[in-house]
Formats: C-alpha cells, sequence, structure tokens
C-alpha cells in the first residue's frame, strides 16, 4: 500500500504523508536495501511538519496520482523529519548549498544506493513554472540518465563525496583574541541602520548576535554596540515577525522591514529571543524589555507547553494550504468584528490596510504607530488610545481563535526544550520569579524521564512513547545549558552535576581528533562526520559546548576543560577568521575566558536576609564577564557535596555570622565583605556597569 509504512511512524510530518500515492520509506537501511535490490536512485525528501513550502510540494506532487506513479516506479521514495534525523538533514542540506548555493525546505536530493548524492535542489513544482524544473521532468530525465548514463552519474556522485569531505575539513591555528573584536566589526557592516538586523531580506532574529553584541559593548566600552542589539529588538518588536495579538514570534521576515513573516512559531526561536530580552533587561533595566520578555514566555507556556512538563515543537504557518491565514486581516473584516469607528482605530495603530502586503491582507505590526499622532486624529488622549487598542486586541484574539485553528506539533525535541529550560531558569532568576524557575525544572525532569534511557543515552525525539534518534551534539550541548542556567537559577549543586554529566557525555562521544566536537557520534550519513562552529538560525552545537566548557573552566579551574576548550576554539579560529559574524556565540564563549572576568561567591543561607540583600546588591549591575552564585555557610547540609564539586569553594566562609560576598578576580579573591554597599562598590571598580534606562531608537 503506497504511504503505508508511515502510519507507523510518531514523527507528525511522516504522518501527513502516510495516506499519499508515493510509496514512502522511512529513513533506514530497509529504504537503501530495496533501491540496490532493484537499481533504483533514491528520492530523499526531507522537511518538517510546520514548513509552508513542504505543504505546497505535499499539495502539489505528492498527493498527485501521475507524480506518484513515476516516483514508485523508478525511484525508492524516502520521507524524513528534520527534526528527527538533524544528522541526515545536516550532511544532504550541505550538499545542496554545496551544489546550488542555497538551501531550505524542503530538501530534495537524489541518491545513489549507497547514499552518494547526484542532484539536490529545495522546492519543485510539478511542472516547470517560476524559472524552476517541473518535478515530473526531473524525475523522469535523472532515471533516464540512471538507466543509460549510469558512470556520468556516478562520476557526479563520487565527486560530491570528495567534495563533502573537504567541506568539513579544519583549518585549525592558534586562537586570537582580536577575533573577537573582528567580529563586531564584521556585525556592523551587516547591521542595517535603518530597520535593524543583519543585512536586508530575509532577516532572521539572530538572538544569538544580540547576546553577543551587548556583551561587547560592556566589557569593551563600546555603546554603538548595544545600540546596534537594541534598534535590532525594537524594529523586531515593532515589526510584524512579531504576533501582537498572541505573543511569541515568528521565524523570519521575508522583507527587510519586518513586515511580511514567515508564519511558523518554532519553540527554539522563543526560547533564544527570551534569552536575548534577559540579557537586554539585564543590561539596561528598561521596562519595555521585560513586558517582552514576560509576553514571550506567555506565549510559549500557553501555545507550547505540554501538560506533563516537556514543550511542543512549533505552530505550523499555514491553515487549509494558506501561509499565515490564521494571522493577517482586512480592513473590512476588522470592521466586522470591531464596527467600522473602532476598526478605523485599530487599523490605522496597527498598520491593516486595503491592498496589504500579504496577498492584499495584512499582518497586525506598529512600525508606523505614532501615539501622539493618532491619538489627536480621533480625538482621543494617548492613555485612552492604548487602552482601547488593548480592548481591541483581546476581542480580535478570541475573533482569529475561533475563525482558525493552528497545528501544533507535539513531539518533544530535546535541544530546543533545553533551550527553553536554560531561557525559563535565566528570565526566572533575573526577574525573581520563582514559579518560572520552577516551571524549567519541571521541564528538566521530564526531559530526564522521557529523553534518557536507562544507560543514560539522550534521544532527540519523544512522542507517543517512544524515543527516537540518538541525540546530536547540539541537542548535548543545548541540555547541558539548560542544566547550566538551572544551576544558577537555583543554586543546586545537583544541577552542577548535570552540567558536568552533560559535558563529559561530549567529551566522551563527539570529540574530534581536530578538536572540539562532531554532530554525530558515529555512522553519519555518506561516513561525513559534520563538524561546524558556525551560527545558523541558531547557535551551533560547539559554540554552545564551548559557552558551557568556559562556565566550567572559571567554575572550577579544571585543565582538562581549559585544555578541551582551547582546542576547540583552536580548531574553527581560521573557519572565524574567514566569517567572523557567523561564530558569534561562539566568540561569545570565548569572551568569558579571554579577557578578565570576575567570580562572585556569597556565602549564606538562601533566602536569608544578609544573603538576599548582597545578591540585590550584585542584581542591580550588568556584569556579563562574572559568574554569580551562592554556597551554603559552612556546616549546613549541602556544604559538603559544594565541598566535592566546587572545592576553590570550601575555604570561603561567613563573616561572624553574617553572609558574606567573594569578589575575585585573575585568580585573586579580595577581602569578604557583608556590606552590600561596598560589594556593590567592589564590583563597579572591577568593570561591572549600573544598568539605566532604555530609550527606544526613532
Amino acid at each position: 500500500m503506497a504511504g503505508g509504512r508511515l502510519r507507523f511512524e510518531r514523527s507528525p510530518y511522516l504522518l501527513q504523508h502516510a495516506t499519499d500515492p508515493v510509496d514512502w520509506f522511512p529513513w533506514g537501511d530497509e529504504a537503501f536495501e530495496r533501491a540496490r535490490a532493484d537499481d533504483k536512485l533514491v528520492f530523499l525528501s526531507i522537511g518538517y511538519s510546520t514548513c509552508h513550502w513542504c505543504h505546497v510540494m505535499h499539495r502539489e506532487s505528492f498527493k498527485d496520482p501521475e507524480v506518484a506513479a513515476v516516483l514508485n516506479a523508478h525511484y525508492v521514495a524516502v520521507k524524513v523529519d528534520r527534526e528527527e534525523h538533524p544528522d541526515v538533514d545536516a550532511v544532504y542540506m550541505t550538499v545542496a548549498q554545496a551544489m546550488t548555493g542555497r538551501g531550505g525546505w524542503p530538501l530534495t536530493v537524489f541518491l545513489t544506493p549507497e547514499g552518494l548524492p547526484v542532484y539536490a535542489g529545495t522546492y519543485f513544482p510539478k511542472t516547470r513554472r517560476f524559472g524552476l524544473i517541473g518535478l515530473v521532468e526531473l524525475l523522469e530525465r535523472l532515471s533516464h540518465l540512471w538507466r543509460t548514463e549510469r558512470e556520468q552519474v556516478l562520476s557526479v556522485a563520487k565527486n560530491a563525496e570528495r567534495g563533502m569531505q573537504a567541506l568539513f575539513a579544519f583549518d585549525p591555528r592558534p586562537f586570537e583574541a582580536s577575533l573577537i573584536d573582528e567580529a563586531y566589526r564584521a556585525l556592523k557592516r551587516e547591521f542595517d541602520p535603518e530597520y535593524g538586523g543583519f543585512g536586508r531580506a530575509p532577516k532572521f532574529p539572530f538572538a544569538h548576535r544580540l547576546i553577543f553584541l551587548w556583551r561587547y559593548a560592556t566589557v569593551r566600552d563600546v555603546p554603538e554596540a548595544s545600540a546596534m542589539a537594541e534598534k535590532t529588538i525594537h524594529m523586531m518588536q515593532k515589526g510584524a515577525i512579531r504576533d501582537h495579538l498572541g505573543g511569541g514570534w515568528m521565524r523570519y521576515a521575508t522583507d527587510r522591514a519586518w513586515r511580511v513573516p514567515h508564519f511558523e512559531k518554532m519553540l527554539y526561536d522563543q526560547a533564544l529571543m527570551a534569552l536575548a530580552l534577559v540579557e537586554s533587561y539585564d543590561a539596561t533595566g528598561e521596562a519595555a524589555y521585560r513586558a517582552l520578555l514576560e509576553e514571550t514566555l506567555r506565549y510559549a507556556l500557553e501555545a507550547l507547553g505540554a501538560p506533563e512538563g516537556g514543550f511542543w515543537t512549533a505552530q505550523d504557518a499555514d491553515v487549509d494550504g494558506e501561509e499565515g491565514a490564521y494571522y493577517v486581516f482586512t480592513p473590512d473584516e476588522v470592521a466586522r468584528v470591531l464596527g467600522a469607528e473602532d476598526a478605523a482605530v485599530f487599523c490605522a495603530a496597527y498598520d491593516i490596510q486595503d491592498g496589504g502586503p500579504i496577498d492584499g491582507k495584512s499582518a497586525p505590526n506598529t512600525l508606523f504607530f505614532d501615539a501622539a499622532v493618532l491619538a489627536e486624529r480621533f480625538g482621543l488622549t494617548e492613555a485612552a488610545l492604548r487602552e482601547k487598542l488593548a480592548r481591541h486586541k483581546a476581542v480580535l484574539r478570541r475573533y482569529r481563535d475561533g475563525r482558525h485553528r493552528l497545528f501544533t506539533d507535539d513531539k518533544i525535541l530535546s535541544g530546543p526544550n533545553g533551550l527553553m529550560i536554560a531561557a525559563l531558569a535565566r528570565a526566572g532568576a533575573k526577574l525573581g520569579g520563582g514559579e518560572t524557575i520552577a516551571r524549567a525544572e519541571r521541564a528538566y525532569a521530564y526531559l530526564l524521564d522521557h529523553l534518557v534511557d536507562e544507560a543514560g543515552r539522550l534521544y532527540v525525539r519523544y512522542r507517543d512513547g517512544e524515543r527516537k534518534t540518538p541525540a546530536t551534539l547540539d541537542d548535548v550541548a543545548s541540555v547541558a545549558w539548560g542544566a547550566l542556567e538551572l544551576f544558577f537559577a537555583t543554586m543546586r549543586p545537583a544541577y552542577f552535576a548535570e552540567v558536568r554529566r552533560w559535558a563529559d557525555v561530549a567529551l566522551d562521544r563527539f570529540a574530534a581528533p581536530e578538536g572540539g566536537f562532531a554532530l554525530t557520534m558515529e555512522g553519519a550519513p555518506m561516513g561525513v562526520r559534520v563538524r561546524k562552529a558556525a551560527d545558523g538560525a541558531l547557535p551551533s552545537g560547539n559554540a554552545m559546548m564551548a559557552y558551557v566548557l568556559a562556565h566550567l573552566v572559571r567554575l572550577s579551574g579544571s585543565e582538562a576543560d581549559a585544555k578541551a576548550l582551547s582546542r576547540l576554539l583552536d580548531a574553527f579560529a581560521g573557519l572565524a577568521v574567514v566569517h567572523p559574524a557567523d561564530h558569534a556565540f561562539l566568540l561569545t564563549a570565548a569572551m568569558l575566558v579571554e579577557w578578565p572576568g570576575i567570580e562572585v561567591v556569597i556565602v549564606g543561607e538562601r533566602g536569608a536576609k544578609d544573603t538576599e540583600a548582597l545578591l540585590t546588591a550584585v542584581r542591580g549591575l550588568y556584569m556579563p564577564q562574572a559568574i554569580v552564585f551562592v554556597r551554603p555557610p559552612e556546616g549546613a547540609e549541602e556544604a559538603a557535596e559544594w565541598d566535592r564539586l566546587l572545592p576553590d569553594t570550601a575555604v570561603m566562609r561567613t563573616l561572624q555570622g553574617r553572609a558574606a560576598a567573594y569578589v575575585c578576580e585573575r585568580m585573586s579573591c579580595r577581602a569578604p565583605t557583608s556590606d552590600p554597599g561596598a560589594l556593590r562598590e567592589a564590583l563597579l571598580s572591577a568593570g561591572a556597569r549600573a544598568r539605566g534606562r532604555w530609550t527606544p531608537p526613532r
């Protein structure tokens, strides 16, 4: 039965294809054994459940009997969920980019029965249009070549194999801290001074670049760097990439001004934007950042939070085949909901216009919003205008929810969950939110229960009682980052032990001989172990592991960790020289060890008045180079565990029974103090910055 094999899969994406007339195989040995037995090429199609153009190709081609007849007759068709098999996706996406100069999903690759690529692309229409060859024509042409020009096809495959090995070759060299400065200069060259962000279009949030800029601005005293971060966030929060009615962030904008988003909402984008907003709020103390952060977390918790504790993967961009239908409006539709008078106010404020930029419709944004001008135009005070708009948003959100239902991909992925745990833990620590930290702890417990097996192995995906695919480096690094932020949020040594555990997994199972880490432990497609530190929409696994290792080096002084981190930085230094902006998060990690840092150890009972007074003095400062934690006083129940995990802190004591703060720089500690004012002054003299107010760029 065509498509029948996919009925037994757990992936929502594969299940979307389970009734196709195409005789799909899931990824695995069976498909390639069949290809060898039948002497056919493999047609590899990679996508994910919330991908718009994947849906388009599905409707146009994979549901079409004519296309299915050609595929079934001449190919072994394999369907892959990229989120379940990031290893497969990483290899063949690199192939597509090398062959065509671009990538994306759906990813379409033609393979020999041995898994070597002979042709690659992304979306293909059924018949020739958009300047693209039609899929039916392409299928017939390549199958004919396979039958009649076999040696030519195999020559292409062998060249691709050699090229892949070269693509992941290293250019190791001693790492130099000047690369951090070069990354800033590269970001400055790419920065869009009018609309924020980097480049022109499409535009991704690149939250990890914003974190780099905030930290660089403070440590290097370069206000232009923080201005770039501020401008970018200010324009994104005005743009339609932010959901103004329901909260949360779209994956990217297709235009320069953030007005036309690609509408899918991914868990990892919510997590990374939350982390960038925590950084922004920490740097400035500005309420606008806090409000955006709380809105982002509220969306993630309400829309993607699984009742059992983890987080689902994404919400779809499409409704009934129309991208963004859930989010867009026309003025007439708004008038039917709000009435003509109120609709005029809302449409003027949120840029809903006739002939809007999204197939004649508009996604709410405030790119052209001026409260004073609008208030005068409609005879309102600014306060009354804002109150009216808040009511309108609530009404339109309820209407929107009733008008369409969004598909939610409810699988649990370890990597994005690790990032969300990190975001919740860090946000809870900065905002003083015990419930937020508790939610992060619940998600981490869920992850351990459902995505880690009895032997301690982490997996990529959990759904319907099934774990799938051994974890990649990116998954391990993300979970390690989540555990790290939980340690700082809770000050519980058990989480430090978890950080150590995942770092050891990376060092034991993913370490590459040249330094750094490979994406997979073993057995990657084409025999290629992907090794990269450049960021994409997410920070790379090597960059995240560098960030975790840098903290471990600073916390414990481990020579083994320091050596591993140094070899990692050296391994990718040559690539970072060529593309410094693309290695922003790796260089964020490097800041922690390459430039002078501060360690603040507060010895005292958590929650006690004297301990909290010292913490309050610390929290009023932005210290991106500082590592701050509270350890229990001598004789406390957890003190022995702290002494074992962080032995350098064992000699630190309270002062005459009062909580004491130790400030250490360059391996030397000042005399402890119990005075919050003296602690603040010591930190200011060590390079901390008092938080000021954020004035949104105009």
